[in-house]
């Protein structure tokens, strides 16, 4: 055999082996999310519906946030009080003397 065949064929073995090894971790993935998505359903299942239903209820009863996008500053919460909050950075400065939204002069703005 010449060199250069000898080194096709140990590329070829290379390769081989790397997608070997490749297509075991996608096998060994697949099977350990099987295994945990079955487990979760044998929790969900086991779970008593009654029981979720009162802790649903002591929940709300306590105050417990509805909103939980609207407490994580997400999404704008429902409630009509805290529309009328005002942020204090938000105000215009008293003491601001020029327009700071427009391109300075080209004299230097004085």
């Amino acid at each position: 055999m010449t060199e250069a065949a000898t080194r096709r064929k140990e590329a070829m073995q290379r390769i081989q082996t790397g997608l070997t090894g490749l297509v075991g971790i996608v096998l060994l993935i697949g099977l350990a999310t099987v295994v945990v998505d079955t487990v979760r359903r044998d929790d969900v299942t086991e779970a008593d519906p009654a029981v979720a239903a009162n802790v649903a209820e002591a929940d709300a009863a306590n105050g417990a946030p509805s909103e939980p996008l609207a407490e994580l500053g997400v999404t704008p919460s429902a409630d009509e009080e805290t529309d009328e909050s005002v942020v204090a950075d938000l105000k215009p400065d008293p003491n601001l003397k020029k327009r700071m939204d427009r391109a300075p002069a080209p004299d230097g703005g004085k």
